[in-house]
Formats: structure tokens, C-alpha cells, sequence
């Protein structure tokens, strides 16, 4: 996920020239939505039988009336006025956007919009996108070739022009957009529940009328969910590994040269910790605990069973034990340490290094929620299971990049990567498993690590330099396409 960028920036992003966009003859199906056609100015009938109820987030509401509806997104406090076209443009005040529905044309600058769109099966009215080279979606990939035009930021010029074309442009809060006639802001990573981000599917489905489309995909995840995490907790209740979300930063001009180290604990990650079958590592610290030394991160890691690192950075698991301060791993005298449980979420990425972390994980609640069971419990399945985002560090997994080659329909709608949980057959945490050698069984409560003020950073500005840091790192053109959203999870 990403803003829309300055033009520095852009030049480490290389985003690809695919020129004017092709015109196709492709037949895209109209199956699951409403009101597909514009209506007189005098309709008055209900137009959306078919609506969405937001459960879980609470960053948005919507709010139908018989011609048109209010979204409203609470976090920035922006409302939109969708409404029919060729009905009468309804009277609401204090409104950021008008917009008539459904949209035929859209452009996104986040990638994690873009993945909504295409689980919608929308991707026929994308024009524009951002980042383009991070984006991981064969299909996504395979209709930039000649189809989506990437955005030019490079040129503020002919980046207006580009989001003027279209009837709406998804961006996030504090970009550089100034077309504020078509812009809609998404904050679907400031949800504080993984099923809450997912259920932001039913907020970009208002502007296609995609109502019905969006209702199924979410229960769908709803019901997938639950169900994992119902088995998670049968099984595995008395045996919860503990789980730390860390990373390192190194020293750079971007952070006046202090390396620091983190450990987050965003409140989604809180949630599917614990619908896993684990527990978080916690601190007393502020929402985001960054260390001022190596030292004083380790102690914080003493007891954890399994690290997940989302350094800025990309390495092999010696350059990581040595950023974190680990000399010689046969002398440390860590469970994680001990029994080679480091992950990092980047198992799928795009050729240029963007990850696919930033991407389906967000739609797909379920499918994260399944992935981190088996990071916690690797044997609950029998015959093992095979990660989808996460790749154990320590064990050198491989990388899979994905590639347009791989897409065979780039118009269908994005495949839910979670297996049906109904047809899982869990298998329960035996004590003997050398996976459960060094975890401290019969605990359920997450582990509080109460950090001294004197070992920690957690001020305004230190996390000013981790987001100047994160725009100078090696990564840039991958990372940039979650950064801001991370850092605000962080």
C-alpha cells in the first residue's frame, strides 16, 4: 500500500511505460451486480435491493438510500455521496466527493485497493495504477502489459491528467493528490482486526454496485475464519507458542545514522496471534517498541518460541542473526534461536522484490489466518503444511516470484488462496514435537515484556526517520508499496 509519491521517490520506483492503453473486445460478466444502468433524473424507486452491513470494520459505514448512498470513512473523516447515474445529484452537506455509480473507469494507487478490485472482478474499469512494478497479481501484471496504464509520477502534469480520466481514483490520506473531485480515500490497514481490513471489500464495492459480489467473497472469509480459528483453539489451547512481529533498521543518513530495533504489536496482529493457537509478545511501551540497542531487543526476545522479522531489508538468516546481535547462534540462548523459527513474510514476490505480503493477505483474512497456524503449528496438517506468504528465514525456504505468465484469466476474479477449513483435518500439539521442545506449555495469556524507558525510542521523530530510512533502503521499489500502511500498524 502506497501514497501517491514525489517525484524522488518515483525514481527508485522505475515505474514501467506501457504507453496508451489497448482497447479490448474481452466480455466481462455482469453476474452479481445491480443497477448496472444509468436511470432518469426522476427515479425514486429503491435501486440497491441488495445491500451491505459492515460487522467488523469500524472504519467505514454505509448508509443506503433508494437512489444513491453514503460512505463515510471514519478515520479521515471524508464522506462520499454515490449516486445513480442519470438520477438527480441528492442534497448532503459537508460531502468530500459526488460520484455516480457504478463507476466505469477507476485508478488505484495502494496495492492492496488494487487486490480488492480484482476480488471484486472490476479489473475491467482499472486505468491506472501505482507502483506497477511491485504489484505481485499475475493478472494485475498481465494487464499492464498494454491495458492499465501505470501512473506517471514522475510528472505531477500528466499524473493529473491521468486520475482526471477517471470517475474515481482510491488513494490514502496524506498524498499529494490534488484532484479531490474524484478521490476517495481507503484505510483499510487501520483496522484493528485481520476480518475487519477484509470486510473493506463491501467499501469498494459500493462504487460498482458490486454489493452482492462483495457480501459473498466476505462471508465466504467470515465463515472460513471462523472456522480456523474455532479449530485453532481446540487444538492447540494448552500449547500456544510465542510469537514476537520484529525488525531492524539500520543506521543511514535517513535515521541521523542510529540503528534501532522493533517489536510491533498492531492490534490485527494481536487478534490472529490468538485465533492461531498462539500468544503475542507484548511490552509495555507505546504501540510500536523501538530499542535503542541490540542488548536490550534480545532480552525482550528471551522467551519467544518464533520471530517473524519485516525488516526494510532483504538478507539470509546470517545477515539477520548478525543485525540483531547474535555473534554465534550456538551460544545464544533463544527458543527461536534454538529451533531455527525465524520467518518474514516475503515467500511471494513480483520480479522486481515487491511482496505479495502487501497484497491478498489484507482481502484474505482467512488465508493469513491459516498461514500463521501453520508458522505456530507447522504439523497441523498431516502431511505438513506449505506456507503461503511466510518463509522460514532459518531454514533458507526459496522465494516464489510471480510473473504475468501466470495469470490465465486476467479478468476473472481473484482465488481466495485459503484452503476450506471444513475439510482440514487439524492435527493436535504433541508435547514431544521437537516444534514444542522449548515452549511453555499451559499458557494462554500473551507474554508482557515491561521494557526501561532508557532502552527504548519511541518518539515523534524516531518514527519520522524509520519512514525516511524505509524510502532510502535497497528495497524502496517493493517496500514503498506497504511502507506508510506498515508504519502505521507498527
Amino acid at each position: 500500500m502506497h501514497l501517491r509519491y514525489s517525484t524522488s521517490l518515483a525514481a527508485l520506483l522505475a515505474l514501467l511505460n506501457a504507453g496508451a492503453m489497448a482497447a479490448t473486445n474481452t466480455t466481462v460478466s455482469t453476474a452479481g451486480l445491480q443497477s448496472t444502468q444509468c436511470v432518469a433524473s426522476t427515479a425514486s424507486n429503491d435501486l440497491y435491493p441488495t445491500k451491505s452491513k459492515v460487522k467488523y470494520a469500524t472504519g467505514f459505514s454505509i448508509a443506503y438510500h433508494n437512489t444513491y448512498k453514503v460512505l463515510e470513512n471514519r478515520s479521515t473523516n471524508n464522506t462520499y455521496v454515490l449516486y445513480q447515474c442519470g438520477s438527480t445529484k441528492p442534497s448532503v452537506k459537508n460531502v468530500s466527493a459526488f460520484i455516480p455509480v457504478p463507476v466505469n473507469s477507476s485508478a488505484a494507487w495502494a496495492t492492496t485497493a488494487a487486490i480488492f478490485l480484482e476480488a471484486l472482478g472490476v479489473q475491467n474499469t482499472v486505468k491506472n495504477l501505482g507502483t506497477a512494478p511491485s504489484l505481485v497479481s499475475a493478472c494485475l501484471q498481465e494487464l499492464l502489459k498494454d491495458v492499465i496504464e501505470p501512473f506517471n509520477d514522475s510528472n505531477s502534469t500528466d499524473t493529473d491528467h491521468q486520475e482526471q480520466k477517471n470517475d474515481v481514483v482510491f488513494n490514502m490520506p496524506g498524498g499529494q493528490d490534488t484532484n479531490t473531485t474524484n478521490t476517495v480515500y481507503s484505510t483499510e490497514y487501520l483496522e484493528s482486526s485481520a476480518l475487519g481490513r477484509s470486510e473493506w471489500i463491501k467499501f469498494f464495492g459500493a462504487f460498482f454496485n458490486a454489493e452482492e459480489r462483495a457480501n459473498k467473497v466476505f462471508d465466504s472469509v467470515d465463515t472460513n475464519y471462523q472456522c480456523f480459528s474455532t479449530k485453532a483453539e481446540k487444538e492447540y489451547n494448552d500449547i500456544r507458542p510465542v510469537i514476537a512481529w520484529t525488525s531492524y533498521a539500520g543506521p543511514t543518513q535517513y535515521n541521523n545514522n542510529t540503528a534501532y530495533w522493533q517489536v510491533s504489536f498492531a492490534n490485527y496482529k494481536y487478534d490472529i496471534v490468538r485465533d492461531a493457537g498462539a500468544r503475542m509478545l507484548n511490552t509495555t511501551g507505546k504501540q510500536s517498541t523501538m530499542f535503542s540497542s541490540s542488548q536490550a531487543f534480545l532480552r525482550a526476545l528471551r522467551e519467544v518460541d518464533i520471530v517473524i522479522d519485516e525488516s526494510f531489508v532483504s538478507y539470509n538468516y546470517s545477515t539477520l542473526l548478525k543485525n540483531y546481535g547474535i555473534a554465534d547462534p550456538k551460544q545464544a540462548n533463544y527458543s527461536w534461536v534454538a529451533t531455527g523459527r525465524v520467518f518474514r513474510p516475503d515467500r511471494i514476490q513480483s520480479t522486481s522484490g515487491g511482496l505479495g505480503w502487501f497484497e491478498a493477505p489484507v482481502a484474505f483474512a482467512d488465508a493469513l489466518l491459516q498461514d500463521l497456524i501453520g508458522v505456530a503449528h507447522p504439523r497441523f496438517v498431516k502431511d505438513g503444511y506449505k506456507h503461503i506468504w511466510f518463509r522460514n528465514l532459518a531454514k533458507s525456504d526459496p522465494v516464489t516470484v510471480v510473473t504475468a505468465s501466470n495469470c490465465t484469466d486476467m479478468y476473472a476474479s481473484r482465488t481466495n488462496p485459503a484452503g476450506s477449513c471444513s475439510l482440514i483435518d487439524f492435527q493436535s500439539a504433541n508435547p514431544s514435537d521437537s516444534d514444542y521442545s522449548d515452549v511453555e506449555q499451559s499458557r494462554t495469556h500473551d507474554l508482557i515484556y515491561d521494557v526501561s524507558k532508557s532502552e527504548v525510542i519511541n518518539d515523534d521523530s524516531s518514527k519520522q526517520s524509520a519512514a525516511a530510512h524505509l524510502a532510502g533502503s535497497t528495497l524502496a521499489a517493493s517496500l514503498v508499496a506497504g511502507a506508510l500502511s506498515m508504519l502505521a500498524l507498527l
